[in-house]
């Protein structure tokens, strides 16, 4: 039965309005103590691998919009460069599993280089441990590989480290889009773009391309909706946007596209959040339900890891 497919996946998206409620409630002394780190820092440094690392990318956002200079460098690897730490700067290192190797010896770095070490993860380990704050997604363990819960959780724990948020606004939105209903979403052919625009609009449009190919095994490419119009849009092919239609650089797509956005006209419409963070997160469970819904129209079983673990393993 299609509608069995992912349905472990499924579990762990639709527990995102709880976990997104409790994260800010526990980590509430921590997150204290790591906005007094970061707005006393000469930069944040956020690094993470994957989901991780669009969490961070969206966090750095959300930080240099409170003035705080932010960035998210590259993935840590084996022909990749550490970043440059100073003994001012803050890193954050944001890891679901709280395990992955490169992540720890980046840590590790940036303690030698004199950095104080702010960490996000939805498992106590290693990470935490050498940490001199520890925020915690308290998100529960995902039953699949492919992240859900513990990505906007972090993401939200980020957006946090820059300023209040209402937390409020976000979990009424993500329930109301939770129960929305994906029979249009799906109609028409499968995309092959993932385009965003908004706060973070590169690391939300790779978020989503990544579970569309976690999920559904098909290969998707991502930008911004800037960077889309500047060459890919000459392409023909099935664009998914993820955009406010007031967004006029969203009014320039053309041909076939299915928009993600707060209209009821769009195939799947969501809230209008004032917070642009918030918005982001909201179109992240956007791009995870439409994950599952493709996922599923295609026969792919979305829960399947399909070569995939929780702990990356690089060299």
């Amino acid at each position: 039965m299609t509608s069995a497919l992912g349905a472990q996946f499924a579990r762990d998206v639709r527990e995102q309005p709880a976990a997104l409620s409790r994260v800010l409630v526990v980590n509430a002394a921590a997150l204290r103590a790591a906005r007094d780190l970061v707005r006393t820092a000469t930069s944040v440094r956020l690094l993470g691998i994957g989901s991780s690392r669009h969490a961070a990318g969206l966090g750095a956002a959300c930080l240099e919009l409170a003035g705080i200079r932010a960035d998210a460098p590259p993935a840590p690897g084996a022909d990749v460069p550490p970043p440059v730490l100073r003994p001012g700067d803050v890193l954050v290192a944001v890891s679901q599993s709280g395990e992955t190797p490169a992540l720890v010896a980046a840590v590790r770095l940036a303690r030698d280089s004199g950095c104080r070490v702010v960490t996000v993860t939805n498992s106590p380990g290693t990470l935490a441990r050498q940490a001199d704050v520890a925020l915690h997604c308290t998100a529960g363990p995902e039953r699949v590989v492919a992240a859900s819960k513990s990505v906007t959780s972090s993401a939200l724990l980020l957006r946090a480290l820059a300023g209040d948020v209402d937390v409020d606004a976000l979990v009424a939105a993500v329930t109301e889009l939770l129960d929305a209903d994906l029979t249009r979403l799906t109609a028409g052919a499968h995309p092959t773009h993932v385009v965003a625009g908004g706060l973070g609009a590169e690391h939300v449009a790779a978020e989503v391309a990544l579970k569309m190919a976690e999920t559904g095994g098909r290969l998707l490419t991502s930008e911004p909706v800037v960077e889309h119009l500047h060459g890919p849009a000459a392409v023909p092919a099935t664009v998914l946007a993820l955009v406010h239609p007031s967004d006029p650089n969203a009014q320039q797509l053309t041909g076939d596209v299915v928009r993600i956005g707060p209209d009821p006209s769009y195939e799947l419409a969501t809230a209008d959040l004032a917070d642009p963070a918030s918005a982001a997160v909201l179109r992240l469970v956007a791009g995870q339900l439409a994950a599952l819904a493709w996922s599923r129209r295609g026969g792919v079983d979305a829960d399947a890891a399909r070569g995939l673990s929780k702990v990356t393993r690089t060299a």
